[in-house]
């Protein structure tokens, strides 16, 4: 084969594979509104989308330096993946003017406040919190350590926010500066996570403020796991953690679909409007983002700018905690705080309510 048809090869393979990754983009935009109970493939391929944008992009830039018309392919598949890049990075905020009536809210895994077991960290990020005048927290893994219990946590936060729900049996809390009407949890079933919702009055508006911990990745857990085996020379214990791991992320991905229809349920059904924030676990645009926001607005999308990262592990890739507001609450200004106290990182927002 001589140089020129193998040229023409080459040139014709390039083709295919920019065609192949824009409808692989095409399909994950789709794949979020199907449920991973029926194909876990499509969880895999929105899960996987970091990649189809950085590829989409090295080969827009493969052909519009070769100055070639496929150039257009891989901005189709930039395009398709839009929606996502701006659930991630955006480089200005569009934020409405802060109105006559404002509310901040700040949603945090706190990792049961890093473990520590003396109450500093807890008392140093509620002087955090009170600095930045929030109104209201929405906790998880709220949990007291050692001397410093959870009613000793619930007398800190509450000497700004001085009206609170924590349900016995689980590790969820939401703090307000303003009175809570009624609250309640959403049981998951066979599972400690949970949701739990409280009906705010916001200087006359009832908001209904959903607080949710969606199933766990075990991602931090499997990798220490795998790490200790590894120290002690066990490659073969090692490679099993990690084959029992795929598995159980099956089955936690089939349970946060589960979970996202349950509290679904809950907002569709409710009349005031929500204010729906916390740890899903989940990425972007997968099947349980899209059901939890189903008509709500990404707060991150409607007023935010910069890189959306929230989780700390995995080389800070990863966005899986959100405030969803719904459209009639404006958003002014989202934060994500850069806080080494969890795994997590915490986000704030700040909304206009309207009399």
């Amino acid at each position: 084969m001589g140089k020129k048809a193998v040229y023409r090869l080459g040139y014709f393979l390039t083709i295919v594979f920019s065609l192949f990754f824009l409808g692989l983009s095409a399909y994950a935009y789709l794949a979020g509104l199907i449920t991973p109970e029926k194909s876990m493939f499509t969880a895999y391929l929105t899960l996987g989308y970091p990649l189809l944008v950085i590829i989409n992009v090295l080969l827009l830039i493969y052909w519009v330096c070769r100055w070639k018309r496929w150039a257009f392919i891989p901005l189709l598949g930039l395009a398709v993946c839009y929606p996502y890049i701006t659930s991630m990075w955006k480089p200005f905020a569009h934020g409405e003017d802060a109105g006559a009536k404002t509310l901040k809210v700040l949603t945090y895994n706190t990792h049961s406040f890093g473990g520590e077991i003396t109450g500093f960290s807890a008392k140093e990020f509620s002087d955090m919190a009170n600095a930045k005048d929030v109104d209201i927290i929405c906790f998880q893994e709220y949990a007291g350590n050692g001397d410093f219990t959870n009613e000793d946590i619930c007398q800190t936060y509450a000497k700004f926010l001085p009206y609170y729900y924590t349900p016995e049996n689980y590790s969820m809390a939401i703090f307000s500066r303003y009175p809570i009407q009624q609250s309640q949890v959403i049981e998951f079933p066979e599972t400690n996570n949970c949701a739990v919702w409280s009906d705010i009055n916001v200087e006359g508006t009832t908001i209904r403020v959903f607080n949710v911990h969606m199933q766990t990745t075990s991602f931090d857990r499997m990798r220490s796991k795998a790490a200790r085996a590894r120290a002690i020379d066990n490659e073969e214990g090692a490679k099993q953690i990690y084959i029992n791991y795929t598995d159980n992320l099956e089955a936690n991905v089939i349970e946060r679909c589960r979970q996202s229809r349950l509290v679904r349920g809950v907002v569709s059904a409710t009349e005031y409007p929500v204010i729906l924030c916390g740890d899903f676990n989940d990425t972007p645009y997968t099947y349980a983002y899209r059901t939890l926001r189903g008509d709500l607005e990404d707060g991150f999308q409607s007023a935010g700018s910069g890189y959306a990262s929230t989780y700390r592990g995995f080389h800070n890739l990863l966005r899986i905690d959100y405030i969803f507001h719904s459209p009639s609450l404006e958003g002014v200004e989202y934060e994500t705080i850069d806080y080494e106290m969890s795994d997590h990182n915490p986000v704030v927002m700040t909304l206009n309510v309207k009399e």
